[in-house]
């Protein structure tokens, strides 16, 4: 069942990588245009400036939730690799419990903003478009997508708690 679970992850991966390239594309070119329309011709364009701010806020978001699900974040190893197998697996199911918490929260909020934010417009896009979908839809999308492979990760340590019980519970026998 985790193996399945993973494979789908993996392939919310793929497509939020494949996002994520598409969006750096994008704030470059927005930005290479911004500059030779403003320097070389003399007259920017207002909405390359905010879609390239846009597309940035969405590569934060994407890439964030690309860096939990290859652990790629931060990690500070402290006294949990010194001790037992056991309690520390114990130890991260909590960490990961809080973690899912708090992405269950944003999520929540989130979904609450995005209806407030929604009535605002962009400013200079050439097309009007919510404000939500560049600031509160990146971030409860980006808290889901999180909170997924949260739960993936409390399963994980889980079945490492089990597997360390089980293992604990068989009798040595000396030979």
């Amino acid at each position: 069942m985790l193996a399945l679970y993973k494979r789908v992850l993996d392939r919310i991966g793929a497509v939020e990588q494949g996002f994520g390239v598409a969006l750096i594309l994008l704030i470059v070119v927005a930005i290479s245009v911004q500059v030779f329309t403003r320097y070389a011709l003399g007259r920017p364009i207002a909405w390359v400036e905010e879609s390239a701010t846009y597309a940035f806020i969405w590569s934060v978001f994407v890439g964030a939730s690309l860096g939990l699900k290859n652990s790629r974040h931060i990690l500070i190893a402290t006294f949990g690799s010194r001790v037992p197998p056991r309690l520390a697996a114990i130890m991260r199911i909590v960490v990961w419990g809080l973690v899912l918490v708090t992405l269950v929260v944003l999520i929540e909020e989130g979904i609450k903003v995005m209806g407030v934010e929604g009535r605002s417009k962009t400013i200079s896009l050439p097309i009007e478009l919510p404000r939500s979908w560049f600031y509160s839809l990146p971030l409860t999308l980006s808290a889901a997508s999180m909170a997924l492979t949260t739960i993936y990760l409390l399963l994980q340590e889980a079945s490492v708690m089990v597997k360390h019980r089980a293992r604990a519970a068989i009798p040595v026998v000396p030979v």
